[in-house]
């Protein structure tokens, strides 16, 4: 499985940008790369430009289907669990549930006129939202879309209760209260501090009547984990799934407020292991795909000539090496800082990416920075300071005997840590059928051997499972992956580096970045809350939690018939707008 990456919400399905649609524009520096469009031709990617926006539209004709695909299978519906939290869900439940505001491959941030009249921060002192609501906007068997449904999903994202394993409590955690007026279809939000990017709060909202359905908010959460949705308020509804999980089918939803949808059925295919897309593609078994680039699929795409739409874009997401340090050694609170310092200082991310990704983009550089990518307002870097990534195994070594580590390099019986402590084989896991996280995997364990550590590299079917640590086996030491962002880097960013953040997977823990990262979020001031962004992200590196590669690229290949299908670079992914999707006349 190529293990399409986690989505932090508002969060980090990770997005890296600037606070608020203001200074958006900022971002198109970054999709430099080139790709191709347009029945196969070369053309320079257009992500974060207007262009994007309007790219392959047209008016298809009513009715029709196609069938996409997406690389997991169907496991969790939902998308606000940590669990759930990841790309391509999301491919399916964009189409299911509503969200106040969209985020377009422009990068513009727009309110959803389908679901919301308007919505408005009517006052500064304290922080007041209002929202209302269409007055037509219904659930998919007829219950009113009312302030119900937005305290029930403020509710089991708001921390109060600690049972919930949310994907994110930030901007939620904000709010003092949310009430209804006008038959529920008029919404004030009330914050208790401030929170600079409420706009990316309420996507995503599942149905607070059928919640009520199934017990209390922890049961109705659990319970909406493990369920497909029997409801929608989005263009479709789901139709069936296969026993496998490998097959879900939506069929328009005749009740839907907003302007009908084109297609009759839309079926997403999981194709678990990348390689096979284009093959599908080609067999006319699939109309689209969106793999994560690797060298063979390219190729492949590129020999299918004018049959086929393809484009490359650089992406919002970042390629990363993460340490758990819930690992006794990583995280041992003596020396364990001292042992990932050096093991970061050792990789050599230009040699990474020579044998991935620069295979098929030659422009493809390290990354040098988790907030934001080059190209935005604030941009910095983070990483190389630090002496991370720049493959000095000398200096790495240097470390680690200046600390009192033995045994230090290759061939030597093992690292032991100052206290005499066996450095034990660290078990690195990457994404089944991901060639490009294999190799990567590969390179870095060679890399640590040369240190004196043993790293295990393996697969994992279930990257979700793996980063939850959910129990069947499902863990690590250390991970390779990638966040699919959005356009709010403060709120997208906090619950992955903030204690018990619900993408902190690896449990790290700093006060200085906890402090920082929340007045990002609380900051109206652009300078303020990239200032606070840069040092919090300095200090991870200084930590050396984590590591990033690459600024992630997309790849998403079509047949021409197919009308308002495009690349939407952002966390919201192409499906953002499947209600327009259609079929040429």
């Amino acid at each position: 499985m190529s293990g399409r990456e986690r989505r932090p919400r508002g969060r980090r399905r990770l997005v890296v940008a600037l606070a608020g649609a203001t200074g958006l524009a900022l971002l198109a520096a970054c999709s430099g790369s080139s790709g191709g469009s347009g029945s196969g031709s070369s053309s320079t990617s257009i992500s974060g430009t207007s262009a994007a926006d309007s790219y392959n539209s047209g008016t298809p004709k009513q009715g029709g289907s196609l069938t996409w695909t997406i690389e997991k299978t169907m496991d969790n519906w939902n998308l606000l669990s940590a669990d759930g939290n990841t790309f391509d869900y999301g491919q399916i439940i964009n189409g299911l549930t509503p969200s106040t505001y969209l985020f377009n491959p422009s990068y513009a941030v727009t309110m959803n006129t389908d679901l919301l009249v308007s919505a408005t921060e009517t006052s500064t002192s304290p922080q007041t939202v209002v929202y209302k609501i269409q007055p037509n906007a219904v659930w998919s068997d007829g219950t009113p879309i009312n302030a119900d449904d937005f305290v029930y999903n403020w509710e089991i994202q708001n921390g109060s209760n600690a049972n919930i394993a949310a994907a994110t409590t930030t901007g939620f955690q904000n709010i003092e209260s949310v009430t209804g007026s006008d038959n529920g279809k008029t919404v004030t939000t009330v914050y208790k501090t401030p929170f600079s990017d409420w706009k990316s709060l309420f996507s995503t909202m599942y149905p607070a009547h059928i919640a009520k359905q199934h017990g209390d908010n922890l049961a109705s959460f659990n319970w909406f984990q493990t369920n497909p949705l029997p409801v929608s308020g989005g263009p479709f509804v789901v139709s069936s799934v296969s026993s496998d999980k490998t097959s879900v089918i939506l069929k328009a939803n005749p009740k839907y407020y907003g302007k009908k949808p084109f297609l009759d059925q839309v079926t997403f295919r999981a194709i678990t292991d990348s390689s096979q897309e284009p093959t599908a593609l080609q067999n006319k078994e699939v109309d689209g795909i969106y793999p994560q680039p690797q060298t063979n699929l390219v190729t492949q795409l590129k020999s299918m000539g004018s049959t086929i739409r393809y484009q490359i874009d650089a992406g919002l997401g970042y390629e990363h090496i993460d340490f758990n340090l819930k690992n006794s050694a990583l995280g041992n609170s003596t020396w364990g800082k001292t042992l990932r310092t050096a093991m970061f200082t050792a990789v050599d991310r230009n040699a990474i990416l020579s044998k991935t990704i620069k295979q098929f983009q030659s422009s493809a550089v390290p990354l040098n920075s988790r907030m934001m990518v080059p190209g935005q307002n604030g941009f910095q870097d983070n990483v190389t300071q630090a002496g991370l990534g720049e493959g000095n195994s000398s200096s790495a070594e240097s470390i680690l005997t200046k600390a009192g580590f033995k045994n230090v390099g290759a061939g030597k019986g093992g690292l032991e840590a100052p206290d005499g402590t066996k450095i034990p084989t660290f078990q690195m896991k990457y994404t089944v059928g991901n060639q490009i996280r294999q190799d990567t995997c590969t390179l870095f364990a060679a890399e640590m051997a040369n240190l004196g550590v043993t790293v295990a590299v393996s697969p994992t079917d279930n990257l979700g499972a793996t980063l939850a640590q959910s129990g069947n086996g499902y863990s690590y030491d250390i991970v390779v992956f990638a966040w699919v962002n959005t356009p709010f880097p403060a709120s997208a960013n906090q619950p992955l580096f903030s204690t018990g953040g619900g993408g902190n997977y690896g449990a790290y823990s700093n006060k200085n970045v906890d402090a920082w990262l929340a007045a990002a979020t609380q900051t109206t001031d652009t300078a303020t809350q990239v200032a606070d962004l840069n040092k919090a992200d300095a200090q991870i590196s200084q930590d050396a939690y984590t590591l990033p590669l690459y600024q992630k690229p997309t790849l998403i290949a079509f047949y021409p018939n197919l009308v308002n299908v495009r690349d939407n670079v952002t966390s919201m992914g192409p499906t953002y707008n499947i209600g327009q999707w259609g079929l040429k006349s």
